[in-house]
């Protein structure tokens, strides 16, 4: 069962690799161009973004560098995150499934596998974050439509709700919760800084 982690409104394939043909090289050492070339690095992040909803218009870039943005911030090795851009009567449907909960929400998190990998004891000065050395596979449902009519009373754009739903859906999968003042507090400040450094990278 995926642990799922909801809502701020309370609180505010690939191709394979390509096989060498049945020619020899009978040289010693490969060619040149064969020992300059480095291999491919496997990026650390694999995000998938899909818009179910025609309400508001999704810059699927965008949302993926902000994706990246905070899990690097969070200092997580590696991750496998769905992203399903929604409007509220899906979210109803999940939320009413899912967590037993029936009316519309704005974010819903589903943590389906997590695990630490490497141990990440931080530089001098560097703060260790929730998400340090882990390896996390999840999913986050957003609303489009709950982040264009709750952007009207907070004074946002509908698209920087919209971003503020997914930190905070990655945050929870990052281990950060929301049930206490302090734990509100920290998720509130990281929220903060997430959105602050994709800022900095668009």
């Amino acid at each position: 069962m995926p642990r799922l982690a909801g809502s701020r409104e309370k609180h505010r394939k690939d191709r394979l690799p390509v096989r060498p043909g049945p020619e020899r090289v009978s040289a010693a050492r490969p060619p040149a161009e064969i020992r300059k070339s480095k291999p491919k690095t496997q990026k650390p992040y694999t995000v998938s973004i899909s818009n179910r909803q025609r309400l508001l218009p999704v810059d699927r870039r965008r949302l993926v560098r902000l994706v990246e943005a905070v899990l690097t911030l969070e200092q997580v090795a590696r991750a496998e995150l769905s992203v399903a851009i929604v409007d509220d009567g899906e979210i109803h449907d999940v939320n009413r499934r899912f967590l037993g909960h029936d009316y519309p929400t704005d974010v819903i998190s589903f943590l389906l596998d997590s695990a630490t990998i490497t141990k990440d004891r931080g530089a001098a000065g560097r703060t260790i974050r929730r998400g340090a050395g882990k390896r996390i596979d999840g999913e986050i449902v957003i609303s489009a439509e709950t982040a264009r009519r709750w952007s009207v009373r907070f004074g946002n754009s509908p698209e920087r709700e919209l971003e503020l739903y997914l930190v905070h859906g990655l945050l929870h999968l990052c281990g950060y919760d929301d049930l206490t003042p302090r734990e509100k507090r920290l998720m509130r400040r990281r929220e903060a800084e997430a959105l602050a450094a994709c800022v900095k990278t668009a």
